[in-house]
């Protein structure tokens, strides 16, 4: 049980990356990279302020582990998902759009 929650998250990085390739959405690897180094510690640094003010909780039952102040291993892995999901989805607009 506690590794469902991370598994599904690779599950979903690796749907979105195959949609990307099949999709040919040209994502490219230092874009998404860069904007993932500028956006995930940014929001790891408001997920530390809200578990160390008490606003955020995370079950030891579904994370597999905690990083101090008590961020579960799984919220970076997340919050890349949707820097990657954001990115994606963009190129798609950008494709569609005219």
């Amino acid at each position: 049980m506690r590794y469902l929650y991370l598994a599904a998250l690779v599950l979903s990085w690796g749907g979105v990356l195959w949609l990307g390739f099949r999709v040919r959405l040209g994502l490219e690897p230092r874009r998404v990279l860069r904007a993932m180094v500028l956006t995930v510690p940014l929001f790891l640094a408001f997920d530390a302020a809200g578990v160390l003010r008490g606003w955020f909780r995370s079950s030891p039952t579904y994370n597999v582990v905690f990083f101090p102040p008590g961020i579960p291993l799984e919220e970076p892995v997340l919050l890349g998902f949707l820097v990657l999901l954001s990115v994606s989805l963009y190129r798609l607009a950008m494709t569609v759009l005219p």
